[in-house]
Order: C-alpha cells, then sequence, then structure tokens
C-alpha cells in the first residue's frame, strides 16, 4: 500500500478502533496514514517550512490525545481535518506568518509528501505551478486555509464530505465560500503575474511605492 494513500473505510475505521483502545501499532500505523495529509494541508495553508513542521508536530500530539474520543471511527479523517484546521487557525492567531521568499517555494510542504505536484496536474495547473503557489501568499488567511483542504478534494484525497465536516457550515454556504476563495485566487494570479511582467508597468510601479515587498492582502487588493 502507498504510503500516501489510506485504507478502505472499513480498513480505516478497524485500525482507529485500534488504536483507541491503546494498540501501539494501530497507533502508529495510523499516524503514518496520517502524516502526509496533514503536511499537505498545512504546508499549503502557511508560508513558512519552520511553521510547518511545528504545527504539523503539534497537530498529531492533538490527534493522539484525542483518539480516546473519537466515538465513530468511520468519520475518523472528517476528525482528523478538523483537527488540523483548529492547529492551523490556533497558529494564525497567535502569530503572524511571515511568507517565505520567491525561491523557497518548493520547501514549503515535506518532500515526503507528493500530493502537491499531483494536484496541481489534475487541475491542469502543472505549467504554472510557481504562479499558482505565489499566488496563495496574497490570499486571505481563511481563504489560504480552505484551499489548503479543496486542492485535496480536487484531487480526491478528500471527499466533499470531509470539507464540509471539516468547516462545520452547511453544504451551501461551503459552496459559496470555495467560489469566493477561488474567485481571490484568480485575483492573486493576476497581480503574480503583473507584477513579474517584464517589461513592468509604470503605473503599477506608482501603486508600489511603499510596498515592503511582501506578499499581503491589503496590497493585492490596491494591485488589483
Amino acid at each position: 500500500m502507498s504510503s500516501h494513500a489510506y485504507p478502505g473505510r472499513a480498513d480505516m475505521s478497524t485500525v482507529v478502533d485500534a488504536a483507541r483502545r491503546g494498540d501501539r501499532a494501530a497507533v502508529d500505523e495510523l499516524v503514518s496514514h496520517c502524516l502526509p495529509l496533514v503536511y499537505n494541508i498545512v504546508g499549503r495553508a502557511l508560508n513558512r517550512s519552520a511553521d510547518v513542521d511545528d504545527v504539523v508536530q503539534n497537530t498529531m500530539l492533538s490527534v493522539v490525545r484525542g483518539l480516546p474520543g473519537v466515538r465513530e471511527p468511520q468519520l475518523f479523517r472528517s476528525w482528523l481535518v478538523a483537527v488540523t484546521m483548529n492547529e492551523i487557525r490556533t497558529h494564525t492567531q497567535r502569530r503572524h506568518t511571515t511568507p517565505a521568499p520567491p525561491e523557497d517555494i518548493d520547501n514549503v510542504i515535506d518532500p515526503r509528501a507528493d500530493f502537491e505536484d499531483l494536484t496541481l496536474t489534475q487541475l491542469r495547473l502543472a505549467d504554472q505551478r510557481r504562479e499558482v503557489v505565489l499566488a496563495t501568499r496574497w490570499l486571505d488567511d481563511d481563504h489560504r486555509h480552505l484551499l489548503s483542504l479543496w486542492w485535496l478534494v480536487e484531487a480526491g484525497h478528500l471527499s466533499r464530505a470531509d470539507l464540509v465536516d471539516a468547516l462545520k457550515l452547511a453544504p451551501h454556504h461551503v459552496t459559496v465560500r470555495v467560489s469566493r476563495m477561488k474567485a481571490q485566487l484568480d485575483t492573486a494570479r493576476l497581480v503574480v503575474r503583473a507584477l513579474t511582467a517584464r517589461p513592468g508597468c509604470a503605473g503599477l510601479a506608482d501603486t508600489a511605492s511603499g510596498w515592503d515587498r511582501r506578499p499581503a492582502p491589503v496590497w493585492r487588493k490596491r494591485f488589483a
């Protein structure tokens, strides 16, 4: 079995149930299957590789400690995603994440996890990978967090139900949020494209007066 694939729903429920009862081998197996998914969610939601490792570690500690409270093993994956998102929100509230410089984009998520290329290929964005990754840094925190899940839904690593459960919203509200997030991402991609165009635009350069060269939602709005 691939280290990046989950067991079937029935098999996962068996492993979760055993882990809940304190079976160390089951806990280890569960963690090994959780880790790539958690790395990808956190890696896309945050911008600094050092922060990714910290948040992933905190998430896995919360998962292991919270296992006894998982009453419905078949819903474990949705619970896992919700725990991960809670850790991301906590981290974001505690410390504003400073965007990494463009040359570090390949180090944002753990190199052992291969969802990044797979997801962007399935979205037919492989040739624009750098632009998309850079664009995520211009998003509002909430939209960037949602994008980290939406990419995995599009690639088939999470279900629509997982997304709805993790956000704790009605399905139609999730649809509205995804639509707004995608519109903001499109705008951010245009901003990235404009800022990296050569020759540059004199009007855009005037607008950028006072900009500290770090991606930020307020500057996305000004440039857009």
